[in-house]
């Protein structure tokens, strides 16, 4: 049984109910409706926090937590963590990407399966009361390559998942080698760039990946090819993208995500750019729900809450 009183528990985002009943046993403040305002007196005590993607927990925030000795993001990515400081501080960070991987991969599929199949394109040609058949031709994945950027915890299911579609499958990520087997070739990224007809980018958002979709990348694929981002937005250049689309190198383009994510906040140059995403019809775009199923609510709940009781029993 583990001791109530060793540690404290914030959570300050919707979880689902399995996770406060695996956390019985600890002392837990559940406040996913806490203000900002309010929040550094509830920090003042908290030893273990759970957030998800309502907070930047930066320098500023981790400065008000005197006693935090973990952070736990209920999701794959940290880049709203600053985990470089919190190692200074001696707070170790977690994650569960094993938790919506499978839910991630599955969206890729659909939005990739629409784009080859102009799904989105002939219903909306359709609601305008166009029936044009010859012109929405589809083209089969079994034909195509498929480059995976990013070959971690979504990249490893979605090739397993591609592999009934019978795809040629290359996947490249510059901190892991020798994973190559039945499913995938391990390729260099200018092997992708030479042979992929489907880009699909599943990294984590670091200096690195940041804008690697630029307008140098698409000059060096070597064909026409389709581009879908479900990892952050920030991987992906807007104006590259819109100048890929203009030119025919890019032949379809589907984003669940994008650099800036709160609408209300653009600026005229974001606005301009949104508007051209959504009037293109070569284009799919969805909010950031890749990763969002009731399935992974749970399993993002199971797997956060595993792998937070066995930190505190290190």
């Amino acid at each position: 049984m583990i001791d109530k009183s060793n540690h404290h528990v914030l959570i300050i985002d919707d979880v689902h109910p399995d996770f406060l009943k695996l956390l019985r046993n600890f002392e837990v403040v559940y406040k996913p409706e806490i203000t900002l305002e309010d929040l550094p007196e509830a920090l003042r005590d908290a030893t273990i926090l759970v957030i998800r993607s309502k907070l930047n927990f930066d320098k500023n925030w981790i400065d008000k937590s005197p006693r935090l000795k973990l952070i736990g993001r209920l999701g794959s990515g940290m880049d709203n963590i600053d985990i470089d400081y919190a190692q200074t501080k001696s707070i170790d960070c977690i994650n569960a990407p094993e938790g919506n991987r499978n839910a991630v991969a599955e969206q890729t599929i659909g939005m990739m399966l629409s784009l080859l199949s102009n799904i989105v394109k002939s219903n909306i040609e359709i609601s305008r009361k166009l029936w044009l058949r010859k012109e929405n031709e589809g083209v089969e994945l079994k034909n195509l390559t498929v480059g995976i950027i990013g070959y971690g915890n979504v990249g490893k299911v979605l090739a397993q998942r591609l592999k009934s579609f019978n795809c040629e499958i290359l996947a490249y990520d510059k901190y892991i080698k020798d994973f190559g087997d039945e499913l995938v070739e391990e390729s260099t990224l200018e092997e992708v760039q030479n042979r992929a007809d489907i880009i699909s980018l599943h990294v984590p958002l670091n200096p690195y990946s940041q804008e690697m979709i630029n307008n140098s990348f698409i000059e060096k694929m070597s064909k026409p090819f389709y581009l879908l981002n479900l990892s952050r937005g920030k991987v992906v250049s807007v104006p590259a993208v819109m100048d890929g689309l203009s030119q025919g190198k890019i032949l379809g383009l589907a984003l669940d995500v994008l650099p800036n994510e709160s609408l209300g906040t653009y600026s005229f140059k974001e606005k301009e750019e949104l508007e051209f995403l959504i009037g293109h019809n070569r284009v799919i775009l969805t909010p950031h729900t890749g990763g969002l199923t009731q399935d992974s609510y749970q399993m993002l709940a199971h797997v956060l809450a595993e792998k937070l009781i066995l930190w505190t029993r290190k």
